[in-house]
């Protein structure tokens, strides 16, 4: 049979010792304290994580914005790809305009209803090489001939760029490209 369980206490051990903390004085006014260290090296990493943080923020902004940048340029390209198009295919139009306005039986249909002309019944060619004393003489026989022939030239200059307008009209001298 069993003796009965005897609780054994030995007289070496020392009581249990109690929990004791710190207490740090009140600060006073206007004097500072230097923060423990802990607390230094949680505000240094969190200092060193904002940072990073920041730096990761401004690169995605810079990407985005390049983004944007890049897709705002390849619109106003398309754009200017169309107006490029459409103001070839006018000016492809004005170049066939032109030339059926400049068909020698439009320019002789307006010559004859516009300003009464008719074809030529004979042709008479100038020489232009004429010997210096021939055209001396000339001056001196003949100096109203020489005014006349002034006037005509003049009136067939007004009458060319009368007729050059008629024809051309609003559209203007187009040169070829």
């Amino acid at each position: 049979m069993g003796l009965p369980a005897l609780r054994q206490e030995s007289s070496a051990q020392a009581p249990p010792k109690p929990r004791l903390r710190v207490v740090r004085p009140q600060a006073r006014p206007g004097v500072r304290r230097k923060p423990r260290t802990s607390h230094a090296a949680a505000r240094q990493a969190f200092v060193f994580f904002a940072v990073v943080i920041g730096a990761v923020a401004l690169l995605g902004m810079g990407r985005v914005w390049l983004s944007v940048a890049a897709a705002q340029a390849s619109i106003d390209a398309g754009q200017l790809r169309r107006e490029i198009k459409a103001e070839r295919y006018t000016g492809d139009l004005l170049e066939v305009q032109q030339s059926a306005l400049a068909t020698p039986s439009r320019i002789q249909a307006v010559a004859g209803t516009t300003m009464g002309m008719v074809p030529a019944t004979t042709t008479t060619y100038l020489q232009l090489k004429a010997a210096p004393v021939a055209v001396a003489q000339a001056e001196t026989a003949a100096p109203t001939a020489q005014q006349s022939s002034g006037v005509f030239e003049k009136v067939m200059d007004a009458v060319a760029g009368e007729a050059q307008v008629l024809l051309v009209g609003d559209v203007g001298i187009v040169s070829p490209r």
